[in-house]
């Protein structure tokens, strides 16, 4: 789907019109749907953030005016005006119509060609009315300014990324279910062995931290008796050749006992930022169990690395981050525990335990307490009940502004083995967006317990998002079918989202979040690029277990494909430069000059991915029911995995508009307002190019009904 923002600037066509400036009341009500659903919802507050950011613009009241005159110059002016916006924050795959006074739009008058449905013929509609009253007379004032394009500039992101996780009893796996005394290296088994993963950036590396669990073990004495001794094996953590040894009393006791593992144990070390590579970095871990000591076993071990990335966006899109809060723990129903990753302490929280039943529910009155660790019951897949700790945070949407992208990273550590993922817009609904298991009619998974391992680590937000301030929860738990409650966290997980106030184009095509079965997996996306397109960018968002992937473009009918990338993965690659490369013996999306520039060719495209995972030993995800060495673990793709098209030419012209009761007060607040939005834009502009009117509002109809209706197609 293209997730276009659904929050946008005004039009920019300025002819000297008598229109009419709103001052009075606004009358919203909803329409009765057929079905009720999450896509009704979905569709209600895209239809509601359309008509509202129209109406603070300035654009609704203009274009309804513009539409109810007697003089059908005005009118076509009007309805080329609300086409055009329409089809630039409406995304495609959503049929619309908007009703204006007696004139009637749809998306038909944009595309006949295409066999749209129409609301008649759609299974659900959402409906938005607003009722415009009141006019009040005076002078109303334009500034305007006119950029043909903006410059493109580097961006630079902080990037905190789980790098690695293992989540699961190293024991389940061969050759260690002999114990770690017997095979100390993992990988390697009898000697070391290499585990690798990707840093995908070229930027700098700030550096990482790692944590590594130990169950205590027990002394076997004799053949005929053993007992607890309640001690963290020691370790030598080898990363690129940098060796980071510890011992047992180096590591926090967490205050829990698993059942027949004893006593739990983590351990948190830091790595410089020198230790590491840019792209592939290897490791092992060797495991020095105390002597006649078995049953200490690894549980989990995670790297979460910091580093910067750059990407080339459009002068004027800004970018805000939102951080959710750190938590850990474990959650029992016997006792519930909060570990501080930073400090290391552990507290004792209320017991508590929060129903699935009640956490998928639209509205959520009182809203459900999830700040300290808890024990989640009621899962419908899999597992039916786990150690979960759930965090959130507050995105907070501009009103007025074109939302082109926004996503949340994930960075989980521990024994977590599934996730869930909820938004609540600005109107209080809450939306679950994700779920490791089936849910809502969505394939989130091909296995067939509940998609174990499949937690995303980056997913696409920006259809659920509304202007104003938005809720994302992340819910990760620790499947627990003997009772074995294990530890669970959330670190540095953030949302952001990129926007702009001025009339800037970035297209975004979001593939579908999917575990798979097999040990490929592959899934196509298409795209469109239209005339004047500068970047075209795939940004990755993949399972932690994935190693390779491989890209590949075609232009939609054609049976000819181009690889575009094949290696390991990166934060984003840029299509049209891989795409114009030298080496490509065929280009797609690119028209390449002799000199080696090139520009994007408009067409509609197929864009595949395919991607291969480590082995299940490295990440303890199961590979279907293997558990050797050999057996690969399952991979996944997830929403943050999407395509943007961005555009460095403005849509229209920059404006803003003010009212006074003199023409030159109105013209000079006009220009002040939209000097602000320049100016927080951070564009490079001449004020002495922004040119200023004042009209004379006059007679209007008394009211003014605009009702639009959305529906899938």
């Amino acid at each position: 789907m293209d997730d276009k923002g659904f929050i946008f600037t005004a039009d920019a066509t300025l002819a000297l019109v008598v229109v009419i400036v709103i001052t009075a009341s606004i009358v919203t009500y909803v329409g009765l749907p057929i079905f009720q659903g999450e896509d009704h919802q979905h569709l209600e507050a895209l239809a509601d953030s359309v008509l509202e950011s129209m109406d603070q613009s300035g654009t609704l009241a203009r274009d309804a005016a513009l539409c109810s005159s007697n003089n059908t110059t005005l009118q076509d002016e009007g309805r080329s005006d609300l086409i055009e916006n329409l089809n630039l924050v409406i995304p495609q795959g959503i049929g619309y119509k908007l009703t204006v006074g007696n004139s009637v739009i749809s998306s038909t008058d944009s595309d006949a060609s295409v066999n749209h449905t129409s609301p008649a013929t759609s299974s659900d509609v959402a409906t938005k009315v607003k009722v415009i009253s009141g006019a009040q007379i005076g002078w109303v004032g334009r500034a305007y300014y006119k950029q043909e394009e903006v410059n493109f500039v580097d961006q630079n992101q902080t990037q905190v990324t789980t790098l690695w996780n293992f989540h699961n009893w190293l024991q389940n796996f061969n050759p260690w279910s002999n114990g770690l005394d017997n095979d100390p290296y993992w990988a390697g088994g009898q000697s070391p062995g290499s585990i690798s993963f990707n840093i995908p950036t070229n930027g700098t590396i700030n550096g990482a931290k790692f944590l590594l669990g130990s169950s205590g073990g027990y002394y076997n004495q004799s053949w005929w008796q053993s007992w607890w001794v309640d001690h963290a094996y020691n370790a030598n953590f080898v990363l690129n050749g940098n060796s980071h040894s510890f011992s047992g009393d180096d590591f926090t006791d967490l205050q829990y006992s698993s059942p027949n593992t004893g006593e739990m144990y983590n351990y948190l070390g830091n790595i410089s930022g020198s230790e590491l590579n840019s792209g592939l970095n290897n490791f092992y871990v060797n495991f020095i169990a105390q002597s006649s000591r078995s049953e200490q076993y690894m549980p989990w071990f995670s790297v979460i690395g910091n580093y910067s990335t750059s990407i080339k966006v459009p002068q004027g899109v800004l970018t805000n981050t939102f951080n959710f809060t750190d938590i850990a723990g474990v959650g029992n129903p016997s006792k519930c525990l909060q570990y501080d990753l930073t400090t290391g302490s552990i507290i004792t929280t209320p017991t508590k335990s929060i129903s699935w039943n009640d956490l998928k529910q639209t509205t959520q009155n009182p809203e459900i307490d999830t700040s300290t660790p808890f024990q989640l019951t009621n899962i419908p897949s899999g597992t039916s009940q786990g150690s979960a700790v759930a965090s959130t945070c507050d995105v907070y949407l501009p009103d007025n502004t074109r939302l082109f992208d926004a996503y949340t990273v994930v960075n989980p550590y521990g024994g977590c083995d599934r996730a869930i993922v909820q938004v609540k817009n600005s109107y209080g609904t809450w939306q679950t967006i994700f779920t490791s298991f089936d849910y809502n009619g969505v394939d989130y998974t091909e296995r067939t317990d509940g998609g174990y391992g499949n937690i995303p680590g980056i997913l696409n937000i920006a259809p659920y998002l509304t202007a104003g301030h938005n809720t994302v929860r992340i819910i990760l738990w620790d499947d627990a079918p003997g009772s074995d409650y294990d530890l669970v966290g959330l670190t540095s997980c953030y949302s952001t989202i990129t926007y702009s106030q001025l009339p800037i184009r970035w297209d975004t095509f979001a593939f579908n979040s999917k575990q798979y079965k097999s040990s490929t997996g592959t899934q196509s996306q298409n795209f469109n690029i239209a005339s004047d397109a500068q970047e075209a960018l795939l940004f990755l968002g993949t399972g932690m277990d994935s190693r390779n992937i491989t890209v590949t473009v075609k232009k939609q009918g054609s049976s000819t494909t181009s690889t575009l990338y094949t290696g390991s993965i990166p934060y984003v690659l840029n299509l049209g430069d891989l795409d114009a490369a030298s080496t490509q013996t065929k280009h797609i999306i690119t028209n390449v000059s002799t000199n080696g520039s090139y520009q994007l060719v408009p067409g509609n495209y197929t864009l595949t991915v395919s991607l291969t995972p480590g082995k299940s030993y490295e990440s303890g995800d199961y590979g279907g029911s293997g558990t050797s060495v050999s057996t690969y673990a399952n991979p996944e793709i997830f929403s943050g995995t999407r395509i943007g098209i961005i555009y460095p030419k403005f849509l229209q012209n920059a404006w803003s508009s003010g009212f006074a009761s003199t023409a030159d007060e109105a013209k000079t607040n006009a220009n002040n307002t939209l000097q602000g939005i320049l100016n927080s834009t951070h564009v490079s502009y001449n004020a002495n190019l922004i040119k200023t009117e004042a009209i004379f509002t006059g007679d209007t109809p008394s009211s003014i009904p605009v009702r639009l209706e959305l529906w899938k197609q």
